[in-house]
């Protein structure tokens, strides 16, 4: 289990909805705590919070597999929790904490429903309350995150049912929606997480005609944390909510990513099925281990630290670039040739690459995606 280092001045809590968190690393609703023994396993391994898989009024048979991945891709076909309230009550009676903060994921299709499992999971113990705003991904129900009006009332509906924080994971349409998020942040809720999971198909067998999974899934991992990070620091701009980020963190460096871009917390999702319960442990110490390295006392001194060189486009001052070669380069990997649209790389007769300035519009492309970094800027 991670342990925080005795003797440093470092500080790894963090605050979020009025709760003190041991350190700003939460896991998210999902497999891996559908369960209180899952829940159990990210506590021991270090987790400052652990969100509960999605609890609702009702239990649906698990569709097997349930999780499908293709590399970097990760898919998930559960619905919600396949436990029953009572089998939540009955197992997180008897959790031990250990310092962590419960937070129970709770969804409903009305406001009555929010409201009963509001009351619910306060009895059970719970710490906060996150509120899902999407429909589950492959049902037929449909989503109210696109209607600011009867969110407004799910979401006060949880609020008045339980003295507890409620934090509202948005789906990323939300978090760019400014009535939603006024609506939401009028009916109480003053946490948001984003972002929710993306709905996803994997792909077609093309032979049999028939996709690889028989009903869309929650799309998560690496590949969504652009799409999370740009909801992190827009949110943070542009709204009063405290944000807990969710989507693709999976190592301290993700995690400080969105640190910087104003979040207060963190959630780890897939990363556990992919690396196991230990990955939370790899987290918190590479946070640890950063945050001394670089002499900062706790989360607070870089929380944002990032937002000031986001800019909108109109505000930037072009400065006209072109690429230039470091130094010869004789590889045939042709990664930077065969991207450049411009026909401003080629390679020569004797198998060297040359690079003609005059034709380079300094995209970026060679810059990004020279595996031995052979090219620079040169700035006009």
């Amino acid at each position: 289990m991670w342990a925080a280092k005795g003797g440093t001045r470092m500080n790894m809590t963090a605050e979020l909805g009025g709760l003190v968190l041991r350190n700003p690393v939460m896991v998210a609703a999902g497999p891996w705590s559908g369960s209180a023994e899952g829940v159990r396993k990210c506590i021991e391994a270090g987790a400052g919070a652990v969100v509960t898989e999605t609890i609702a009024m009702e239990t649906y048979p698990i569709l097997h597999p349930y999780l499908h991945a293709q590399g970097t891709q990760f898919f998930n076909v559960k619905l919600y929790s396949h436990q029953y309230l009572e089998q939540w009550e009955n197992g997180l009676a008897a959790l031990d904490k250990d310092g962590a903060r419960l937070i129970c994921s709770i969804w409903g299709e009305t406001a009555s429903e929010v409201r009963y499992l509001a009351a619910c999971v306060e009895r059970m113990g719970a710490d906060a309350i996150e509120l899902s705003l999407s429909a589950p991904v492959g049902s037929r129900y449909r989503s109210y995150s696109t209607y600011p009006e009867r969110t407004a009332k799910i979401v006060e509906a949880a609020v008045k049912a339980a003295d507890l924080p409620v934090f509202v994971k948005l789906p990323y349409e939300a978090c760019f929606f400014p009535e939603m998020l006024q609506a939401i942040y009028d009916a109480g809720a003053k946490v948001v997480t984003a972002i929710e999971c993306l709905k996803g198909l994997s792909g077609v067998d093309l032979e049999n005609k028939q996709t690889f999974m028989p009903t869309f899934g929650g799309y998560s991992s690496e590949n969504i944390r652009p799409i999370s990070l740009a909801a992190t620091a827009m949110l943070k701009q542009y709204t009063p909510f405290q944000i807990c980020s969710c989507g693709g963190i999976s190592t301290a460096r993700h995690a400080l990513e969105s640190i910087m871009l104003g979040a207060s917390a963190t959630q780890l999702a897939s990363a556990i099925h992919i690396g196991g319960y230990e990955v939370i442990g790899h987290v918190l110490h590479g946070l640890e281990d950063w945050m001394e390295q670089h002499d900062h006392a706790g989360f607070s001194e870089i929380r944002g630290a990032a937002l000031s060189s986001l800019r909108p486009f109109e505000d930037i001052r072009p400065r006209p670039v072109r690429a230039k070669l470091l130094k010869p380069c004789a590889t045939d990997c042709n990664i930077c040739r065969l991207g450049c649209i411009y026909d401003a790389i080629t390679r020569q007769e004797d198998g060297s690459i040359a690079l003609n300035q005059k034709a380079c519009a300094g995209c970026g492309y060679c810059l990004a995606r020279c595996p031995e970094k052979k090219f620079a800027w040169d700035w006009i």
